[in-house]
């Protein structure tokens, strides 16, 4: 249990009961269906193409973007947040809309929204093909952004493959990307982490996968990208007992931690470092790894077993199991 999410307002097995609650209730609409609710993104088949959909948002970091005027890389962020969680399921993204809510009308707001959309699709080479701008103010305070994006699967990836024996690569994150916000907030708000020093770190935009791993897609078995409910999330991709040796998080997490979070919430919230991990076999390691390292720091995070359940060495030598 992640008490002081919680605490902040966010209850992550309540989360996770809707999720459950609202999967059984809409699979009474799949006809064509391939890939349901509760992956990282539906994939249904449409003609001779099999399409990946994903929407998601960036949540309550649009609030500490409002109070430092750092707005930019939340657009970059809400491009990252659905292009990474399609490149999960094997699909190659391709399109996006934007949805955007505001409290009023906020010109420079936008404009730095649109342009951090734009940079963020460059980087993950979709086209944003349109979207929706609502002002309201009796239900939005601040802002709130969204995006849906669309992916074509050529072979599909669902961790069905994965077993005893892979191992777990690790890609660097770029800082907490776009989870964990409404935690860091109250924070902020008790005094315990300062803003004002914190900011530029705080508001560093997700890091987009999509190149480097579609250059090793046909190599892989499959693709996690850590978000809300972090380490968890890899039961997504099998029920192989996961066993993972964390390195030293960047300094921010520690700063969080610091802050009052203990320990093992922070690998139950945060992504400690690492935005995506990757199943492989023992045979196309070290290719995988190779390839990878072109784009950034590698790490061999594990292995796959017999058995099931998580279990995580942190960088403290710790032993959690999520």
């Amino acid at each position: 249990m992640s008490e002081e999410y919680k605490k902040a307002g966010v209850d992550l097995e309540r989360l996770r009961n809707y999720h459950n609650a609202i999967s059984q209730i809409i699979s009474s609409t799949y006809k064509n269906t391939i890939v349901g609710a509760g992956h990282y993104s539906g994939v249904i088949k449409i003609g001779n193409l099999n399409i990946a959909m994903h929407t998601d948002g960036v949540g309550t970091k649009t609030s500490l973007a409002l109070q430092t005027g750092i707005i930019k890389p939340v657009g970059i962020d809400c491009v990252a947040m659905n292009v990474n969680d399609l490149i999960c399921v094997g699909a190659k993204p391709v399109a996006l809309v934007d949805y955007i809510a505001l409290e009023k009308p906020m010109d420079n707001v936008i404009n730095e929204i649109i342009n951090g959309i734009v940079q963020g699709a460059k980087d993950a080479d979709v086209e944003v093909i349109g979207g929706e701008t609502a002002i309201m103010p009796d239900v939005i305070r601040g802002f709130d952004l969204s995006c849906t994006a669309i992916g074509v699967v050529d072979n599909l990836k669902t961790g069905v493959d994965i077993k005893p024996g892979d191992y777990i690569l690790g890609l660097e994150s770029n800082g907490i990307h776009s989870n964990g916000y409404s935690l860091v907030r109250k924070l902020i708000e008790e005094g315990k982490i300062s803003l004002d020093e914190y900011k530029s770190e705080l508001l560093k935009p997700t890091r987009i996968y999509v190149k480097q791993v579609l250059e090793v897609m046909n190599m892989i078995k499959g693709a996690a990208h850590i978000t809300g409910g972090a380490f968890t999330k890899l039961k997504r991709l099998t029920s192989y007992k996961i066993v993972l040796n964390m390195p030293e998080p960047p300094e921010i997490f520690k700063i969080i931690e610091k802050a009052g979070v203990p320990h093992e919430e922070m690998y139950k919230v945060f992504n400690m470092g690492i935005g995506i991990v990757l199943f492989v076999s023992e045979e196309l390691m070290k290719e995988v790894k190779t390839k990878l390292e072109g784009y950034g720091t590698v790490y061999e995070l594990g292995r796959v077993y017999n058995g099931n359940g998580i279990t995580i060495k942190t960088y403290k030598n710790e032993i959690l199991r999520v």
